[in-house]
């Protein structure tokens, strides 16, 4: 299961247009990549978690879907609005218990996911060198830039995507 990291990956903080675009296409292309793990996934067994306990394909599909609205589209919007805002830190494991993330309807959460990522990153995309270098204190992580936001969205997209692919493997394997 993720956690925020209590540093800005590296070169997070770096604000070189050139960097950034290739941030975006990354993040841009994260709706499509869990959809397929939709389609590689028996639908029997989205609900299912792996054996380490970490999140069953229903419950990653929630979970982005709650960071992405909760956790990063309202941490740039302050960060865009507010002087350096004071941004929470998200426990989702907390928001799967608390939400029930595999009684939910997982395609239902992975589009809305698709959505809001869709327009994050066509909000980014149009951000100046200036506005991109805004920031905010993230709880647990420190100062952070709406750049380093980018970088550490994209660090999470990483690390569910990686638990996606053993999930996949896994459920592949018990056949």
């Amino acid at each position: 299961m993720c956690k925020t990291a209590a540093t800005p990956p590296k070169g997070a903080e770096r604000n070189d247009g050139a960097d950034f675009s290739r941030e975006l296409a990354s993040l841009a292309a994260m709706p499509e990549r869990l959809a397929g793990f939709f389609a590689a996934i028996p639908e029997a067994l989205w609900r299912t978690r792996p054996a380490s306990g970490f999140f069953s394909l229903a419950e990653h599909a929630c979970h982005l879907r709650d960071i992405e609205i909760e956790g990063y589209r309202a941490r740039l919007e302050r960060m865009l609005a507010e002087s350096c805002p004071a941004l929470a830190d998200i426990d989702g494991g907390a928001l799967a218990r608390a939400r029930d993330y595999l009684r939910q309807d997982p395609r239902r959460a992975r589009d809305a996911f698709a959505a809001v990522r869709a327009d994050l990153v066509s909000r980014l995309g149009v951000l100046s060198a200036a506005e991109r270098a805004r920031g905010g204190e993230l709880e647990g992580a420190g100062r952070i830039t709406v750049a380093g936001l980018v970088a550490k969205m994209r660090e999470h997209d990483g690390e569910h995507l990686a638990e996606l692919a053993a999930l996949r493997d896994e459920l592949a394997r018990r056949g």
